[in-house]
């Protein structure tokens, strides 16, 4: 277990109990009860005592204990009072169920699924229907009755719930009483609440509250049974919904399904907090708008110009996303008043919180959100409404355990983003339909049950009209607000020294295309690798931009000795350098995003050098060419200020008309094409000399690799392990779409011109026809930028269209990547769902990157075939990120279609040397892998073939079936026989001895493995970064764990410490 600081130890803070009873006569009952608590915490501080009816709970609310008690290595779930008694009715459902009952996590790994954010788009048509329901109602009452705002939430979560999850309609909205069931539900969470809180045994007391409850529990139950039963007797076997998931999905560790009971046992669990939790934070929501008039406003102006003034608008699934306001109106709701206001959790072993407070094993330590929601760190006037707490901004500075009406780890709500969607989209619904009129001044009341909610909170509604929901013209959105006109000012002869940290190209690209632009500013800009200033960095001439990324938290292989130099660096040293860093990461491996781009940026400025401008952090799983794009352009406003000078009578940028007509023209030719990306890259012709498939693909399991040998030019060598940097060219099919968005005619011969110098410019003056074009130079896959969907809104005049062009395109960043960067998005894409949008196909091809070669690990043995290079391929094929349709990848498939004596373009690029096996081959290594992510091993393991070698290499590699596909089969056994490698296969579909996956067979084969790494083996991690490497990172920490007694801060430590030295070295892809 992690190891804590513990100072002297302090008994925690209480009130003088009395026997028996502890603190139950100076607890309140009811709504009061959770105002005491937050009185307690007043006068206590973060963490007290109370003792009730014998049952002790530590009350904790501030948010240093809340994270702490967030680590689950050291906390899990505890089941209180209240939850025991609901258990009458959910039994072990994912709410109530006792972390040791299997069924939790059968149920939990079954239903997952179905509450991913892929999953929303099939649920959203549904919850439309039951708004629509509602909103009929309230029509008829708007102007003439109120509404009893909780009783209605209540039913429209009811019905939404019944049918996205089971398909059962409860019609609330077509009857005046409430469904049997419902209030059956209603009445025994009471009951289950009464009597979680009352003297044991009170219950005998109370027979006719009991056997009300029994009668309650039998009419839910009956219900649901029957829901099953007509589910099963249907032959529908469909997995669409919840009850289909459960009816027909076996669990993928023990291959069994859930049970009846189990998923009657499911059914009530959604039902209770599917209608609970929504229901009770729409109320509140409604019931702030209602006394925030400005807020109110402020989300009717973002819903109005999301769906402009008709009457009933049909929000689309993609639409929820863009009502950021709206959803901070929600979070902001929550935050004041969570509707489960706690959650319990309870120590794994006896341990210390706080660094002085002990507490034991399996002890309830309750986590009292609205006291969590309160603490400091949400400032000043923490009881003040206030949505702007929940920007993108301040949410990014605050910590993620201070927000938490979910609960926490894997034991929180599963169906956060179904509650998240329904609730905005409803409330940005009513705010664009009503005016909300608080008829009785409305003073805020808490009820609680198992949830809280307002008590008696009523509203009257007066319809809206469309000149309301018109915006005035100064309000309205405009993608094009805030951009400044060029600069006329120039840079004349000023040295620029650029300078890149960058393995596989990405930064030098950058900063080659910042060369380019430099010169055109009027900047003599040099463009080098960081090693060529080590120790030199004072001499540059200039201001001095680096651009560089981290290689597994270490500097890449051609800023390993500028980063090192840095340590030496003495305060003064750099007095007077300007410089800007574009940091180059991805968020996928959170431990070292922009590790060393954030050490240069510290170095620096502790050495007297003065930024230019803030670091950017450029993020490859995000927009990335967006915040490159904004970067560049602040770089370059920054540099033109402080060295450029103003030019009479010229501009800096081009003419206005040229701005208006687009970057490019078309000129009709009938010349043949010249070639344009060979030079930009390096790449050089090389030709196939077998191509085959490696995988068994009649198969069911059989998904296509692929072998490809080339040869290698004349003068091109490779080492073992290299990468070879292959220039695709886009599918017939893609290029296809782009002709039809267009009407274009692909055999048409064009010249393309430049009206002016760009970075990224396709080639120009060179007659090439249209397919060419779009085929051989151009990125038509890459996901839109902000700025690109600006462009696209501007060409947009049709408003149903260019509204939502708009709200994306001047969304927040994050909201930008959850619609466009993570769905993968297009500018194609976009075009083709937006058909009214009327932009010119010269400008088209001015918004698309210059087609770029993909990467791969070479397979082969520079050993045994200098003079070839081999590669494993696997075709990437799956569903598209955004729902629709699929995705596939341009190089995969493009490799998939060449033949023996084809010609690619190619280009080989050096490995990290950090990655290339000891040339001592009595250094003990263990090779990992799966799929694919072989291929620098094979390489390895042939190399040691060759020579003769026989040092220990333990080479654990993944696939599904032996069957199918073990790449290279005979090649490695043949070398297992002559002793250059111990082959460790794992088969996910035929497991040997229990182990499906490479992390279990290292699991079970630890005894070995800690031999090597205690001789000072070396390891090598090859493969997919999201699932496989995160999952063999912690079956060494295990190892390390289980050999010496160690806790989990220090076998991350110990990890850490190989990665540093050396000694365990990833090379690994997001997937």
């Amino acid at each position: 277990m992690t190891q804590v600081s513990v100072g002297a130890a302090r008994a925690i803070p209480e009130r003088p109990p009395l026997p028996l009873v502890g603190h139950a006569f100076n607890v309140p009952a009811g709504a009061d009860f959770l105002a005491y608590l937050l009185k307690e915490f007043k006068e206590f501080g973060p963490v007290y005592r109370l003792r009730i009816f014998g049952r002790d709970t530590v009350m904790v609310g501030g948010l240093d204990l809340v994270t702490e008690l967030s680590d689950e290595t050291r906390f899990r779930k505890h089941v209180h009072a209240d939850l025991v008694e609901v258990r009458a009715l959910a039994g072990d459902g994912l709410f109530t169920a006792y972390n040791h009952e299997p069924n939790w996590r059968k149920a939990h790994d079954i239903l997952m699924p179905a509450f991913s954010l892929g999953a929303m788009r099939s649920y959203h048509d549904p919850m439309l229907n039951v708004a629509r329901s509602l909103i009929d109602k309230w029509d008829r009452l708007a102007g003439v009755q109120s509404v009893d705002v909780p009783d209605e939430m209540t039913r429209l979560t009811f019905d939404t719930i019944g049918l996205c999850g089971f398909g059962y309609d409860f019609e609330s909205f077509r009857r005046d009483d409430l469904h049997p069931f419902v209030e059956a539900m209603a009445r025994a969470l009471v009951f289950a609440q009464e009597k979680g809180e009352s003297i044991p045994g009170s219950e005998l007391f109370k027979r006719k509250k009991v056997e009300q409850f029994r009668a309650d529990i039998d009419l839910m139950t009956d219900l649901v049974d029957d829901v099953i039963r007509e589910r099963r007797a249907s032959g529908d076997t469909s997995t669409d919904d919840l009850m289909g998931l459960m009816l027909h999905t076996k669990d993928p560790v023990t291959g069994e399904p859930l049970d009846d009971v189990n998923i009657r046992h499911q059914v009530i669990t959604f039902l209770i907090a599917g209608h609970e939790t929504t229901s009770s934070s729409l109320s509140f929501a409604l019931y702030y708008l209602t006394k925030h008039p400005e807020v109110l406003a402020r989300a009717q102006a973002e819903v109005d110009a999301l769906w402009g003034d008709t009457d009933s608008p049909d929000p689309q699934y993609g639409d929820i996303g863009k009502l950021t306001y709206i959803r901070q109106v929600l979070n902001e709701s929550l935050r004041l008043w969570p509707t489960a206001p706690a959650y319990a959790v309870e120590p794994i072993e006896d341990t210390v919180i706080g660094g002085k407070y002990p507490v034991r094993k399996g002890e309830s330590l309750m986590v009292i959100t609205s006291a969590l929601h309160r603490d400091a760190a949400w400032g000043e006037n923490v009881e003040l409404f206030d949505p702007e707490r929940f920007t993108p901004a301040r949410e990014a500075a605050r910590s993620v355990h201070a927000f938490k009406p979910f609960g926490n780890g894997e034991r929180a709500c599963i169906g956060r983003q179904f509650a998240l969607h329904e609730a905005t989209l409803l409330l940005g619904l009513l705010v664009h339909r009503y005016r909300l009129i608080d008829h009785t001044d409305y003073q805020l009341k808490i009820k609680s049950t198992l949830t809280i909610k307002p008590d008696g909170f009523s509203l009257r509604l007066a319809r809206r009209t469309s000149d309301e929901r018109r915006l005035p013209a100064a309000t309205a959105a405009d993608p094009a607000a805030g951009r400044t006109a060029a600069v006329t000012r120039r840079a004349s002869g000023t040295a620029l020294t650029l300078l890149h940290g960058s393995n596989l190209g990405t930064c030098a690209g950058i900063a080659r295309d910042l060369g380019t632009e430099g010169e055109e500013h009027g900047f003599a800009p040099s463009v080098a690798p960081l090693d060529t200033y080590t120790e030199k960095l004072a001499h540059a001439e200039g201001p001095v931009v680096i651009v560089a990324a981290s290689y597994n938290g270490r500097p890449t292989d051609d800023a390993a000795e500028f980063v090192a130099s840095l340590e030496n660096l003495a305060p003064g040293s750099l007095t007077g350098l300007r410089y800007a860093v574009l940091g180059v990461g991805d968020r996928n491996w959170a431990a070292t995003y922009q590790r060393i781009p954030t050490l240069i940026d510290e170095r620096l400025t502790a050495a007297g050098a003065v930024p230019l401008l803030e670091r950017g952090s450029a993020d490859a799983s995000g927009d990335f060419g967006g915040v490159v794009d904004q970067w560049t352009e602040d770089l370059w406003k920054v540099l033109l200020d402080e060295y450029g000078v103003a030019i009479a009578g010229e501009a800096a940028g081009p003419a206005p008309e040229a701005e208006g007509e687009g970057l490019y023209e078309l000129e009709d030719t009938s010349e043949s094409v010249l070639g344009g990306l060979a030079e930009r890259h390096g790449v050089r012709p090389m030709e196939v000399l077998e191509a085959y498939e490696l995988v068994d693909t009649d198969h069911e399991l059989g998904r296509s690799k692929r072998f490809l040998r080339l040869r290698l030019p004349e003068g091109v060598t490779y080492r073992t392990a290299d990468h070879l940097a292959v220039l695709p060219r886009n599918p017939e099919a893609l290029v296809q779409r782009v002709a039809d968005r267009f009407g274009l005619d692909l055999n048409r011969t064009v010249r393309l011109r430049a009206r002016r110098r760009s970075r990224g410019a396709l080639p120009v003056d060179r007659p090439l026809t249209l397919r060419r074009l779009l085929t051989d130079f151009v990125e038509l896959q890459d996901a839109a930028t902000q700025e690109q969907v600006a462009v696209l809104a501007e060409h947009t005049s049709c408003p149903p269209e260019k509204q939502p062009l708009t709200a994306v395109a001047t969304a927040d960043p994050e909201t930008f990547r959850e619609q466009v960067t993570a769905a993968g998005l297009s500018v194609l894409d976009l075009l083709e769902r937006y058909r009214a949008c009327e932009l010119p196909f010269e400008r088209f091809l001015e918004l698309l990157p210059v087609l770029r070669p993909r990467h791969y690990s070479i397979s082969s043995s520079a050993a045994a075939r200098p003079w070839e290079a081999d590669l494993m391929v696997s075709l990437l094929a799956a569903p598209h990120r955004s729902g629709e349709g699929t995705f596939r990848g341009i190089a995969s498939h493009f490799l998939q279609t060449v033949n023996a004596g084809d010609v690619i373009q190619a280009r080989v690029l050096p490995c990290s040397e950090s990655f290339r096996l000891p040339e001592d081959t009595a250094v003990p290594v263990i090779l990992v892998s799966a799929g694919t992510g072989l291929a620098p091993f094979r390489g390895a393991v042939l190399d040691r073939h060759h020579t003769g070698s026989t040092g220990t290499l333990l080479c654990y590699f993944g696939c599904d079936h032996p069957d199918v596909d073990f790449l290279h089969r005979e090649e490695f056994e043949a070398a297992e026989a002559a002793g250059a490698v111990s082959m460790r296969p794992t088969f996910m579909h035929a497991p040997e001895n229990g182990a499906r996956f490479v992390q279990e067979r290292i699991a079970r084969e630890s005894e070995e493995v800690w031999a090597v790494l205690e001789a000072g083996g070396r390891v090598y991690v090859c493969g997919d970064g999201r699932r496989m490497a995160p999952a063999v990172r912690e079956a060494f920490m295990a190892i390390y764990r289980e050999r010496t007694g160690a806790s989990d801060e220090q076998a991350v430590a110990w990890l850490a410490a190989l990665v540093g030295s050396g000694r365990y070295v990833e090379d690994v892809w997001a997937g």
